[in-house]
């Protein structure tokens, strides 16, 4: 009996090793998760506790096609081949377990077809708000995410990575995340972005590779920025910037500019305002006709507008929730139109030259919409064949009213009435016809 403590010992020593064992076959630990969508092609992602290899099956109209992967503790697969605007279902099997996601390829750049995003940020340190917003937006329909960095409360530590990308799990399966980089995601060892780079495959189309690019969905174009201080952020995108806005301001394609950061050029609250982005960027927002920029750091929702540009702080995704600051600067203040202390995510929908904004706190109610532009107008109804009357000296053809906005979307009466009209009056033509030919038959 005196060695029966020791014999337990070495058994639980051995169950643990091997359990750990077991978790360490290539279980996934991250994913898998959507990146980098374009009109035919998508990048899916997954990490393994150790290097494993798997499959990647991708099916939906016309297309099934299964892809080996090498063994790898993180994988990045880019499917190719796909068609713009078209849903795929997709299933990762690698370890002896299959994960299922969906996805949904971008349209054709420069189209002008209606499409929604969700922005959202500042997911870093309390759980249980970051797993309500996630749960939220797991309800809705978006055709992709945006997120105004912070999404990490210390970039350098692993462990939170993994805390992210387990809260939403399933909604990065089947929506595709394009992040802003926040001053959070930085800290650690040597303030680098070496793991936010590592986790994330976004375009790679500036100088600097996936610390600030740009992407086009449908008629609008999108610069997602770096705006921390002290990796000269403000210096060497300026140019960048610049050439880009240009470009995108001549392609007629393009209706709508967004523009992504972490940091808010006008804020009321704790951390107020970015003066150096006041100075060197939101001029050439206001050249070149920016729509919208939207960013977090402050963790609040505040809506303000200034020099024709409309500018968010989304910050309410999880972090710890900042007051109204009572040293805001003048200038702040008179940018400044809504300010809420809240967790919340906001619903963006395009639609032709129409933008709306929908804040959304984390209990579902509306904070606030915001729109400008206007939608593209009706499609005129088809037109209907000319009815001719027997024995009429012409054809006669209804009469047809032009819809009213509304009826574009099912809504308000449209044209039914005006045609009811011009249906009686086609009927009562031709029954007058018939009866006049009938009694000259008759004679």
């Amino acid at each position: 009996m005196r060695y029966l403590p020791g014999l337990c010992a070495v058994v639980l020593a051995i169950s643990t090793a091997r359990a750990e064992a077991g978790r360490d076959d290539g279980a996934l630990k991250k994913g898998p998760y959507l990146q980098n969508v374009a009109p035919t092609s998508i990048s899916i992602l997954w990490e393994t506790a150790k290097p494993a290899a798997g499959t990647l099956r991708v099916t939906g109209p016309d297309y099934d096609r299964t892809l080996p992967v090498s063994a790898a503790r993180r994988q990045e697969v880019v499917v190719t081949g796909l068609a713009p605007s078209t849903r795929y279902t997709y299933e990762v099997t690698v370890g002896g377990r299959v994960e299922h996601g969906e996805l949904a390829t971008s349209p054709p750049d420069g189209a002008q077809s209606p499409f929604t995003f969700i922005v959202y940020g500042d997911t870093r340190s309390q759980l249980g708000p970051h797993r309500r917003v996630t749960e939220l937006l797991r309800a809705e329909v978006p055709d992709f995410l945006l997120g105004t960095g912070d999404l990490v409360d210390e970039g350098g530590k692993e462990e939170q990575w993994q805390q992210f990308f387990e809260i939403e799990r399933e909604l990065l399966r089947d929506n595709v995340l394009f992040p802003a980089v926040g001053n959070h995601d930085r800290q650690g060892r040597g303030r680098t972005a070496d793991s936010w780079r590592a986790y994330f495959a976004v375009p790679e189309n500036s100088p600097d590779p996936e610390r600030y690019y740009a992407f086009t969905y449908g008629n609008s174009r999108f610069f997602v920025l770096d705006s921390n201080m002290y990796s000269f952020a403000l210096t060497d995108q300026t140019s960048w910037l610049e050439r880009q806005l240009q470009a995108a301001r001549q392609d007629p394609g393009i209706r709508h500019i967004f523009v992504v950061m972490h940091h808010p050029p006008y804020s009321v609250s704790l951390h107020g305002g970015h003066r150096d982005l006041r100075e060197r960027w939101t001029p050439l927002y206001e050249k070149y006709g920016v729509d919208a920029v939207f960013s977090g750091h402050d963790h609040v929702y505040s809506r303000a507008h200034r020099g024709g540009i409309h500018y968010f702080v989304s910050g309410g995704g999880g972090a710890p929730l900042y007051p109204r600051s009572p040293r805001a600067s003048a200038l702040d203040k008179d940018a400044t139109r809504y300010f809420e202390r809240v967790n919340h995510f906001l619903r963006i929908h395009v639609w032709g030259d129409l933008v709306e904004v929908t804040a959304v706190r984390a209990d579902g109610t509306v904070i606030e919409t915001t729109t400008w532009g206007s939608p593209p107008p009706p499609e005129p109804p088809p037109a209907l064949p000319a009815v001719a009357a027997a024995g009429a000296p012409a054809a006669l053809a209804p009469t047809v009213a032009t819809a009213a906005p509304g009826a574009a979307r099912g809504r308000g009466r449209g044209i039914g009435w005006p045609l009811g009209i011009g249906m009686i009056g086609v009927v009562l033509v031709c029954g007058t016809g018939w009866a006049v030919a009938r009694r000259r038959r008759r004679a």
